[in-house]
């Protein structure tokens, strides 16, 4: 038996972000990684890849995809079907639009896929396809089998590969799907992390986690266990590892060179209503610097539209990005992904102004600003990004950045 597990992506402006972050997604790799050995897989990211391949002789297609990239995904799947191929839907959003995409295919994964994927298979070959299929939470992260590194081709993502640190994160951001998708957060062995990433021969890589130093003693032990492979790797932290100089300087020395930490907005409102109390905004600025004392790049999105928002938001935010030296900056609108606590809430009130996914990309508002119009705050998010991505200004950054973090780990981006 074959399957074909894609991870759908349309074009726009939401694909050309997730070019940018190049890292292999997780949903695609960690499926291919839990399929017992009598199955073939052949797999596909369309965002890095090209298209899927209609006319792939397969028995089985998965596919997985982010809620902008939904339609394509349906597309994909409605012209298997025609085929006769069966489709499953799995991840996030098919976990929290489950209905929707069930007109569109045979079964649906619910939740975290591992725990029923085996018996998903067997009844597929048994004829006994069940429409929805629960996932329990997967508490012992022990039971995760590597990625099949061994056909990776991560020439799409330059090179970078990337292992499973942790799930879930023990912060309830309002936008946010992961605390609603998995039940707490749970760390994966530190020797299995370091055995996966010996044998796959990386030296580039992504320490999957969504917050890598929630818990400090592990994140202590993961370091001081990566320093003798000589690696250089990219993970997602709050700024706040800056407080930790111990912390701090084990992870630089152990190959931390580019950090994504959601600072997201210079609003202290904003974020204390959103649950991002914790980020010490009046710190940003002498966090940055520390990290970037140990040749640390920072990356960080900036969100417009919250509550908190007026129209004057969009040059403050210009202001504190180029004051804190933030070596990589993201302009997105706030969206609110089904699922959230922030789209139950705006869906309450009735301020979504549209459910077309497609629009669900970061750059257009798809509900109904507080302080401003739609218009507005899509016009101050494209006049930021222009504005920060200017020629002078850009030039300028790359000197920072060079000065800041030097030649060599400013030319990774």
């Amino acid at each position: 038996m074959k399957i074909y597990i894609i991870k759908a992506s349309a074009a726009g402006a939401f694909k050309d972000y997730k070019q940018f972050m190049g890292a292999p997604p997780q949903s695609i790799y960690s499926l291919a990684a839990a399929t017992p050995d009598w199955v073939e897989v052949d797999l596909i990211d369309e965002t890095s890849q090209g298209a899927a391949d209609l006319t792939i002789k397969a028995d089985l297609i998965a596919i997985f995809m982010s809620t902008p990239d939904a339609y394509r995904g349906y597309h994909l799947a409605d012209e298997y079907r025609k085929q006769g191929k069966a489709v499953i839907f799995g991840g996030l959003h098919a976990s929290f639009m489950s209905d929707e995409v069930l007109e569109h295919s045979d079964a649906v994964i619910i939740g975290e896929a591992e725990t029923v994927w085996p018996d998903l298979l067997n009844d597929f070959t048994n004829g006994g396809l069940k429409t929805r299929y629960h996932g329990e939470q997967l508490s012992d992260l022990s039971s995760l089998r590597p990625f099949p590194h061994e056909y990776m081709d991560l020439t799409p993502y330059g090179g970078l590969g990337s292992v499973v640190v942790s799930r879930g994160c023990k912060f309830k951001c309002s936008y946010c799907t992961v605390h609603r998708f998995f039940d707490g957060m749970h760390n994966r062995p530190v020797d299995q992390v370091i055995d996966e990433i010996r044998k796959s021969g990386l030296e580039y890589i992504e320490l999957h986690a969504d917050n890598l130093i929630a818990d400090r003693e592990y994140a202590f032990e993961l370091f001081e266990a990566l320093k003798p492979l000589n690696i250089k790797w990219v993970a997602e932290a709050t700024i706040n590892i800056a407080e930790h100089d111990d912390l701090l300087e084990a992870a630089a020395q152990s190959g931390l060179f580019y950090l994504l930490s959601g600072l997201e907005t210079p609003s202290r409102a904003a974020l204390k209503a959103a649950g991002k109390g914790f980020i010490k905004i009046d710190k940003t600025k002498e966090y940055i610097s520390k990290l970037h004392e140990y040749n640390i790049a920072v990356d960080s999105a900036m969100l417009f539209g919250f509550d908190e928002h007026n129209s004057d938001i969009f040059e403050e935010t210009l202001a504190f990005v180029e004051d804190v030296e933030l070596d990589v900056c993201h302009s997105v609108i706030i969206t609110p992904y089904p699922g959230t606590t922030f789209y139950q809430q705006l869906e309450d009130e009735q301020r979504l102004l549209t459910k077309d996914w497609s629009l669900y990309d970061g750059t257009h508002a798809v509900f109904q600003p507080k302080q401003m119009t739609p218009q507005a705050l899509e016009e101050g998010q494209a006049w930021f990004y222009e504005k920060y991505n200017s020629l002078g200004r850009s030039l300028k950054r790359s000197f920072v950045k060079a000065r800041n973090i030097g030649w060599i780990n400013s030319s990774y981006f």
